[in-house]
């Protein structure tokens, strides 16, 4: 991991985090303190972990049974783009379930993953957000696996690999959100360079939640030929794969970011269907314009796209599912997975064979919001 001063002394990125001034226009030591208010209030909503002496399901399907599980981390190579790094540094456990539903991880060469998946079917790869300590990851993986298996009615067997960047707390929720979200163009870059390494005819969907979403979008955006902080894929072959199906929950990124010509502009190009969570009053989304002072810039996972006609093509692909009612004034991942019936449509938009059509727009956004 990036030593501490020295990730002090990294550029902040474009537009970091939860921005934008309130009525009123905040400054100083009072934006501040606000900042601090809404990000601390939304962390402590987090995902409960899975206790090591409960079993992951009191009874495993067949198809469970088959499931690879596996944590794949970046956590020991930092933010470095180098191929032989991480070639040498990624860190991978496969867990273990026995008869009881016991979880065991267990170290393996991360190499073993590009071999054929056998009878997964499919390979879904859950990168999480911010402020995941080492341990947690793990945990909070788990957590999504198990609204996959419950509430998406999956038959087949599949592969599912918890992508762990490194995202251990730092003092202070603005410095940190700032620091970290520099961290999200390089993770994205080793997410992309990781995806370049499957076989190619992989079947392949990705899941980001809050931060973890801009690490998808940019992995995408790259494997589309894209360049983040001026880097790119050594060799993109998102041409060469069956094209990619993406689910971004609570997406911590600019509304604006996902558009042609913007910062993951290319991420739709070779996307199958990317599928959205929106949420007006999740906080760290209702308030993602408060701390830099650009105007009303607001989140993705706030409103979805505003303008899906600049998507061209890929505008048909989109579909989004609004969970403001369930999940309200909460941004924990765990209150979104409660919401189980959204969960299903989610899960189903993004791995059904075919979905329903997508959602039309039926207002301009200051129509939407309040």
């Amino acid at each position: 991991m990036i030593p501490a001063q020295q990730a002090m002394n990294t550029n902040f990125a474009k537009n970091p985090v939860p921005d934008c001034p309130i009525e009123g226009r905040l400054t100083g030591w009072r934006q501040a303190l606000v900042v601090s208010w809404v990000l601390f209030g939304a962390l402590q909503n987090v995902p409960a972990s899975c206790n090591a002496a409960e079993p992951l399901f009191r009874e495993l399907s067949s198809a469970a049974r088959g499931d690879e599980i596996v944590l794949l981390s970046t956590r020991s190579v930092g933010t470095v783009c180098d191929p032989p790094r991480l070639r040498k540094g990624l860190h991978c456990q496969r867990l273990k379930i026995d008869g009881r539903g016991q979880p065991t991880w267990q170290t393996m060469d991360w190499r073993a993953l590009l071999a054929d998946s056998g009878p997964c079917h499919s390979t879904i790869i859950y990168v999480h957000g911010n402020r995941v300590p080492p341990g947690k990851d793990q945990a909070r993986g788990l957590n999504v696996y198990r609204s996959l298996r419950t509430d998406g009615n999956l038959t087949d067997p599949i592969r599912f690999i918890i992508w762990s960047w490194p995202s251990t707390p730092i003092p202070g929720p603005v410095k940190d959100f700032r620091v970290k979200a520099t961290y999200t163009a390089p993770a994205a870059w080793q997410l992309g360079w990781f995806l370049d390494q499957l076989p190619r005819n992989s079947q392949i969907a990705l899941i980001g939640y809050s931060y973890g979403a801009r690490i998808v979008s940019g992995a995408l955006h790259l494997a589309g030929g894209g360049a983040l902080d001026h880097r790119r894929l050594p060799s993109p072959r998102g041409r060469e794969r069956p094209a990619i199906r993406a689910a971004l929950i609570a997406a911590a990124y600019d509304v604006d970011w996902i558009q042609p010509g913007n910062e993951y502009g290319r991420s739709t190009n070779h996307l199958e269907r990317l599928v959205l969570s929106t949420n007006r009053q999740d906080p760290a989304m209702r308030f993602y314009h408060l701390s830099n002072g650009r105007g009303r810039v607001h989140a993705l996972g706030r409103t979805g796209i505003e303008h899906a006609g600049t998507l061209r093509p890929a505008k048909v692909r989109v579909r989004e599912v609004n969970f403001t009612n369930p999940v309200g004034r909460n941004h924990g991942l765990a209150e979104y997975l409660k919401a189980s019936k959204k969960m299903g449509t989610l899960w189903h938009q993004l791995l059904a064979e075919t979905s329903e059509p997508p959602l039309e727009r039926v207002a301009t956004i200051w129509e939407r919001l309040p």
